[in-house]
């Protein structure tokens, strides 16, 4: 069984609009959601093996904020490559994944996740900021899981319909 959990990056903050793209960092809300979705995912028994992000300022910072609400021990691999990636990158990163990891993260941006979530599912699925959407596919590899479509959804979480969250 393998197990592929994608995560958007928390809501970002457009204060500075001088500022780079990839430099942007997480607003109020997005630094208040990371550690309740890292808390929901602990209480959810959720583990994985390995997290996979990007290496963008609010994707880094949103895994700061999940790791220790979560108390997760997984290796972490920041992909400079998962910045705003298509969604072949985001399947060649998928069918990459060492087989000996049944349960894999990545963490990084729209359009790309919300494009493999909704191939992945067979549906449209759109991953508002700090969502998490949960599959799995019985399959002897990740390229095998890539090619089996579609994907068991076991959970989509959505911080505004999980949290009350301010404005």
């Amino acid at each position: 069984m393998r197990q592929l959990i994608l995560m958007r990056h928390a809501k970002s903050s457009w204060d500075n609009p001088g500022i780079d793209d990839f430099d942007r960092p997480l607003n109020a809300r997005g630094r208040k959601t990371a550690p309740l979705m890292g808390q929901h995912l602990r209480d959810n028994q959720i583990a994985v093996d390995v997290i996979l992000a990007s290496t963008a300022k609010r994707v880094q910072q949103t895994l700061e904020g999940v790791r220790p609400a979560w108390k997760t021990s997984a290796i972490v691999l920041n992909e400079k490559q998962l910045y705003l990636p298509t969604l072949e990158t985001l399947q060649s990163v998928v069918t990459g994944l060492h087989d000996s990891w049944s349960c894999a993260m990545l963490i990084g941006h729209n359009p790309g996740l919300s494009e493999l979530a909704s191939i992945g599912s067979n549906s449209e699925i759109y991953l508002t900021t700090g969502a998490v959407v949960i599959f799995e596919v019985n399959a002897p590899s990740w390229l095998r899981a890539c090619t089996s479509l579609p994907w068991t959804q076991r959970a989509l979480w959505k911080p505004k319909e999980l949290f009350q969250m301010d404005e």
